[in-house]
């Protein structure tokens, strides 16, 4: 037998063409079975079958994937539709571009198909039913036909490749069977059973979902394996069988690469090298795209040490690599993603490089610093490696580079960035071999929106280069048009921006977006900066902007997230307007809505609960604040919606600005319910934040031992600090809280508990003094005077020791501000005033004011009050 009858040979189950009916038995002669006991076949096993019928890889290569980068017309290719050689369907392998076959693009050519595939069914089944030695000549050529009609199908019909191998099993009985010798099988046949297996392991159709398509490769695999192998065979026995050519290695060397990935292929090019090198096929050289292609895969791997090795296996076959090569190779360290491993790699690639350095070397060298995350030594190299490029003879930095080069100052976070982006810019106008392109002006407003929070300016800067390039559009002077990356740079920067109406400039831009008839649509990042930058803004309106902002992007766009609401709600807590926890209550309804609605990515997390309950702890509704709040946090425990610290210190607020008698109890509460979280779940950590905050109310409530019992707390956390739980520091704000419970007594007190509040009040500004935790600032002296003021009669001589002592002390360090000074006025007779500000100058004690002082009285001010403010941002 001169054909090949052992590649192909078993019969699949899982069609509509008679399996039972189809089963078969060899009548070989001796020849055929010298050469199955000589060379084994690869079989489509059963576990194989299944596996490629019900395999769910939901990482399956998709359809567009599949896409050639070069073109050559397949010679056994013809259409299906009307059995001529006019089709729009290419073959699907490396060396050929794809196209979608002209029955895809209307629903009549698509009813047309289906109709064709049905007959095309019922014809292969006619055909397979017959008896081995009953078919004419005829029907051989029929049979040939259905088997280049179904590899047409293999696009779009996985059983495709499994019908073909049941018509070419069919040949391979009338020829043994039968005895027609002329039932020939050539090469072209076995090509199209190939390709079919590659289309079913490329191409993903809604009939294929579930099924694997490295089971499909694999299979493609294993023939090629089996027809080279037997051909081998055939020149020792000099029988006849299919010589594998060239495009039998390449699509299936193609398939490999991009679905089993390129360590197997790299396997299958050393089968490839040693046939080759053997003198057993000739045509299984492989040429030198075989070798870039596989690097191009290594290096979309991000296998940079496999393709600096296959570069050196290249130099050792003879394939000497050159400038791509080595540009692929350094491009594969970049893809890494290993920081400064992955760019010193690249650095010393480039160094090594034995053939010239073109600008792709160079950019890409240059976009592995960027990316490394060394900021300064980043740009260091960049700026080093472009100086190398201007002194390289017929090397000119291009629009390319230098986009690298400005990627490289933005991603350093050096706040120079800004300036050396513009100086690139400006060179790249005047250049003649490097014009600016949109990535070049997008990365300079990338810069700019970057650094806008710490150099004023950006955010005017930003909007003035947006408006020259929509100018300079407008007029023709540019051929690319602004992208939504330009617009949200613009308003990003305004966003980040510490000017005055900076948030109401970014609405500008986002309305200019909106109303832009040919330019692009804002997105939700778009609308969410806004609104962020809205619910910082104190300038009146801002809150109602940021509402109807909100309306407009979900009736206009529909389009909003847990995000756009939190914004908002954020707004309003910052307002103090009187209504603002109603409004915000009501935002929060219609976030349950949408949730409710069947929108998930809309369910109300412990953010957007925690603003609102923010909410109602500021909203200055007493009692009624304090309730809504506490219904609140049951409600996300009942949604699970993961209630925090956050939420619990918002809660115990709401109960200390409440005014209720018994605030300090409800807090109290809330705190040890806190721990028995922390002790069960150990998610709820109580912090300064909230010890602060359980005082505080403590010191609004109308117990009468409240001074003392405030120290307790504050002994309970300097305990719990000492012994390790590091979450809750005592500080200046604990201690000064402590002195707010003692300076306002309940009205009930009498005279021995003031003294004991008084007291309590001496004994813990001396502790804090001594604590190591923190210093008196110009409130804790401040509260401590309004303590003496309060507790002390005016004619008792205690109150002037104490008095005198606190100012001293205030004095030295440095923190007598206005607030002390009106304190100071309150609580000491006019004579003792007088006394201690002897050294200042004034005719009437009420002109007093800090400027007044001598410097030295008030040096750690500023100090104290940046921590005021990073305290209130917190």
């Amino acid at each position: 037998m001169r054909f090949l009858a052992t590649c192909i040979l078993l019969l699949f189950g899982g069609t509509d063409f008679g399996g039972d009916a189809l089963s078969f038995r060899f009548v070989r002669p001796n020849l055929e079975q010298r050469i199955r006991s000589q060379r084994p076949i690869l079989s489509f096993s059963a576990t194989q079958l299944r596996a490629f019928s019900n395999y769910d890889d939901q990482k399956s290569l998709p359809r567009e994937r599949y896409q050639s980068k070069y073109h050559q017309r397949s010679p056994y290719r013809h259409n299906l539709i009307n059995n001529s050689t006019t089709g729009t369907s290419s073959s699907i392998y490396a060396g050929r571009k794809y196209r979608r076959n002209r029955f895809h693009d209307d629903k009549s050519a698509a009813e047309s198909l289906q109709h064709r595939q049905k007959w095309l069914q019922q014809a292969t089944q006619d055909i397979l039913l017959t008896k081995p030695g009953t078919l004419v000549k005829g029907k051989w050529h029929e049979l040939h036909s259905m088997i280049k009609a179904w590899s047409r199908y293999a696009k779009i019909d996985p059983e495709a490749p499994l019908v073909m191998e049941r018509l070419i099993k069919r040949l391979l009985d009338e020829k043994e069977v039968g005895g027609n010798i002329e039932a020939m099988i050539d090469i072209d046949t076995y090509n199209r059973l190939l390709d079919a297996w590659c289309c079913a392991a490329l191409f993903r159709t809604q009939a294929n979902q579930g099924r694997s398509p490295i089971v499909a490769s694999q299979r493609a695999r294993e023939i090629l394996v089996s027809l080279q192998e037997n051909y081998e065979a055939s020149l020792e026995l000099s029988s006849r069988q299919p010589k594998p050519n060239g495009e039998s290695f390449s699509m299936v060397y193609d398939v490999v690469l991009k679905v089993e990935g390129p360590t197997v292929a790299r396997r299958v090019l050393a089968w490839l090298e040693y046939i080759h090198k053997m003198n057993r096929n000739h045509l299984a050289k492989p040429t030198r795209s075989y070798y870039i292609r596989l690097l191009h895969a290594y290096a979309n791997s991000g296998k940079g040490q496999q393709a600096e090795g296959f570069l050196k296996h290249m130099n050792a076959t003879g394939e000497t690599p050159d400038t791509l090569c080595w540009n692929v190779c350094i491009k594969a360290y970049t893809k890494a993603k290993r920081g400064r491993e992955s760019a010193e790699h690249a650095d010393r690639l480039l160094e090594e490089m034995p053939v010239p350095k073109d600008l792709v070397t160079y950019s890409t060298v240059i976009s592995a610093w960027g990316a490394s995350g060394m900021r300064s030594h980043a740009v260091a190299r960049a700026e080093e490696l472009l100086r190398d490029i201007e002194e390289t003879p017929n090397l000119q930095p291009n629009t390319v580079v230098l986009n690298t080069v400005m990627s490289t100052w933005v991603k350093s976070m050096n706040p120079a960035a800004v300036n050396r982006t513009a100086e690139l810019l400006e060179y790249m106008e005047n250049s003649e071999h490097a014009p600016p392109d949109l990535i070049s002006y997008n990365t300079h407003l990338h810069a700019l929106a970057t650094h806008s929070r710490t150099r004023t300016g950006c955010g005017q800067r930003a909007n003035d280069l947006l408006d020259s390039l929509l100018k300079k559009s407008d007029r023709g002077e540019i051929s690319f048009r602004t992208n939504l990356f330009t617009y949200n740079c613009v308003i990003d920067a305004w966003c980040k921006s510490q000017e005055e109406d900076s948030a109401w400039n970014a609405v500008k831009v986002l309305m200019g977006l909106i109303q832009s008839d040919r330019g692009p649509k804002p997105d939700l990042y778009s609308f969410n900066q806004v609104l962020t930058a809205l619910s910082r803004c104190n300038k009146p309106g801002s809150t109602q902007l940021s509402e109807q902002l909100l309306d407009y992007m979900e009736d206009v766009y529909n389009m909003h997230d847990i995000i756009s609401y939190a914004a908002v709600i954020t707004g309003l807590a910052r307002s103090g307007e009187s209504d603002a926890a109603e409004r915000g209550e009501h935002l929060l309804q219609r976030v349950k809505a949408h949730y409710a609605s069947g929108k998930s990515y809309m369910r109300p997390n412990n953010v957007l609960y925690n603003a609102v309950i923010d909410l109602w702890a500021k909203s200055g509704k007493g009692t009624y604040g304090a309730r809504k709040a506490e219904a609140l946090l049951r409600e996300m425990d009942e949604l699970r919606a993961s209630p925090n610290t956050i939420t619990y210190n918002s809660v115990i607020q709401s109960w200390a600005k409440s005014g209720t008698r018994c605030c300090g109890n409800k807090a109290e509460a809330y705190l040890d319910r806190m721990w028995q979280l922390y002790h069960t779940q150990g998610e709820i950590k109580p912090n300064d934040l909230t010890f602060l905050a359980v005082i505080n109310a403590v010191s609004k409530s109308q117990n009468e031992g409240k001074a003392q019992k405030a120290l307790r707390i504050l002994r309970r956390m300097d305990k719990l600090y000492r012994n390790g739980y590091k979450f809750a520091r005592p500080n200046a704000f604990t201690y000064t809280s402590v002195l707010n419970a003692a300076a306002f007594p309940a009205l009930s007190t009498d005279e021995k508990t003031k003294r004991k509040a008084l007291d309590t009040a001496i004994f813990t500004l001396q502790e804090l003094r001594a604590s190591g935790y923190d210093h008196p600032n110009e409130l804790t002296y401040s509260t401590f005077l309004k303590a003496c003021s309060n507790l002390l009669s005016d004619d008792d001589e205690t109150l002037r020791a104490v008095i005198e002592e606190t100012f001293e002390q205030c004095k030295r360090d440095g923190q007598v501000g206005e607030k002390f000074l009106y304190r100071l006025r309150e609580a000491a007779p006019d004579d003792l005033y007088k006394q201690l500000l002897s050294e200042v100058v004034v005719s009437e004690k009420s002109d007093i004011r800090v400027a007044d002082l001598p410097p030295s009285w008030s040096s750690n001010l500023r100090n104290n009050r940046s921590r005021m403010r990073r305290r209130d941002k917190i």
